[in-house]
């Protein structure tokens, strides 16, 4: 054969060998997807990202049998394992968000270009193709937003004693004739924040 009949032949099975798969939202393909990524300020700061969710994946192979279809992406190496077997038109939804790490409905991305590759496993017609690749555009949409205490925890404890909550001795009693005073924030997402802590003496005070 050719040289150039070789190289040819190597590219057709190349183009073969990656059919395109496509992402799915509300059943319709998309090639994009923009991330709300919250950036909290005041009492509470910190960020979120919020993912999306109900997202499924269309291979050309049709779904059938006992098949399962592997999606990952080639980006963060997290990937995820789905049902795609008869009785469906598409994969078993997953979710997406930023990150880099993989377990089971979620599926890892990073900002820009993130290629995918597929595999359908135990497949019914081995004739159809069994692996391809996939591209998804990530977008990011950065808001603020001003977060504060859902709460403030107040306590007071003898020296020594703070974690010993069933059976404190009273504060008059305290030895050394003082006690301490914690206060906390607590966060709408439970973290708490110290706030400060003092010792209380009978006569003053300090920070």
């Amino acid at each position: 054969m050719e040289p150039l009949s070789l190289m040819a032949s190597a590219l057709i099975a190349q183009a073969e060998a990656f059919v395109e798969g496509e992402f799915l939202q509300y059943r319709q393909p998309i090639n994009h997807l923009t991330l709300v990524r919250t950036i909290f300020q005041g009492d509470c700061p910190g960020e979120s990202v919020t993912p999306i969710k109900n997202l499924s994946f269309l291979a050309p192979t049709p779904p059938g049998g006992r098949q399962r279809i592997v999606v990952r992406n080639q980006r963060t190496g997290g990937f995820t394992d789905r049902e795609y077997n008869e009785g469906r038109n598409r994969s078993e939804s997953f979710w997406i968000s930023i990150g880099n790490r993989q377990h089971g409905s979620f599926l890892s991305v990073q900002p820009g270009e993130n290629r995918f590759t597929w595999s359908v496993q135990n497949p019914v017609d081995s004739s159809l193709p069994t692996e391809g690749e996939a591209w998804l555009d990530i977008r990011i949409d950065e808001r603020t937003r001003y977060r504060d205490f859902r709460s403030i925890n107040e306590d007071a404890y003898c020296t020594g004693e703070k974690y010993n909550t069933w059976n404190r001795t009273p504060l008059d009693r305290c030895p050394g004739r003082s006690y301490v005073e914690e206060r906390e924030g607590v966060c709408p997402d439970g973290t708490k924040v110290q706030l400060g802590r003092r010792t209380i003496y009978r006569r003053y005070s300090y920070w």
